[in-house]
């Protein structure tokens, strides 16, 4: 941009100064015929004629010397001054545009990568914990159960469902949205909590409503964890493998 600005000044500046020389020169041409027509009746002028035809026969010369030194001056001064307002210009910008900090990348990591030390990971992670512990839920949900026949999975649901019911009894206290017996018609009055209630079906226009109720809904009522220690505050195992020493 300096380059760019430095060349367009020295451009703009030689034409400017050579229209200026070029007018110079003709208003000076004019000067000396009307001076010398004026002392022309006047012997004793002689020698401001001869000064006179002198100066024109010079004039050109000068004029472009005057031309060529004005033009270097001007330039000069037009590229440090101007160097020095873009250089305060760039300056000011800089500070004004605030600094873009590169977006960090976001890590696709393991399990190790998880931040246990939040409560609603660590929270989740010993629920988990939990049900694996005393029920193998974990186990279950992870296990391939297509090579088993019905009547296999069926029987393992029935100890799997039984401690996993008596484990959530224990630590979390839950009650139905709604009392009534699934299958029969209930009311949902105005105002109600769209949290807790999900409508389905043909709805349309404002409550109350009336309709079939097909899943009663759960609220936990109350929540009682194990207070984890320290040590297990950073640990993320939800079932450790087991090594049987031979």
């Amino acid at each position: 941009m300096k380059k760019s600005i430095t060349l367009r000044s020295l451009l703009i500046i030689s034409l400017s100064n050579a229209a200026f020389i070029a007018l110079c020169f003709f208003l000076l041409r004019y000067v000396y015929w009307g001076v010398d027509e004026w002392v022309e009746p006047f012997p004793a002028l002689e020698n401001l004629t001869n000064f006179l035809h002198k100066a024109e026969r010079n004039s050109i010369p000068i004029l472009l010397g005057a031309g060529v030194g004005l033009t270097v001056i001007s330039w000069i001064l037009v590229s440090y001054f101007g160097n020095k307002l873009i250089a305060s210009d760039v300056t000011v910008e800089s500070k004004s545009k605030p600094v873009q900090e590169k977006p960090k990348k976001e890590k696709k990591g393991s399990l190790s990568d998880l931040d246990i030390n939040q409560p609603s990971i660590r929270a989740s992670l010993q629920m988990l914990v939990i049900l694996q512990r005393q029920g193998r839920l974990v186990d279950f949900l992870q296990e391939n159960l297509s090579q088993y026949d019905d009547a296999q999975i069926g029987a393992a649901v029935r100890n799997i469902q039984s401690d996993c019911k008596a484990t959530l009894n224990e630590h979390v206290r839950l009650e139905p949205v709604f009392k009534d017996e699934e299958g029969q018609e209930v009311d949902v009055e105005e105002g109600f909590d769209s949290q807790a209630i999900q409508l389905t079906g043909n709805v349309k226009g404002d409550p109350p409503f009336r309709g079939v109720l097909r899943h009663r809904g759960w609220r936990a009522v109350n929540v009682k964890l194990p207070k984890l220690t320290a040590t297990s505050e950073k640990n993320n195992v939800v079932a450790p493998a087991e090594v049987e020493i031979l």
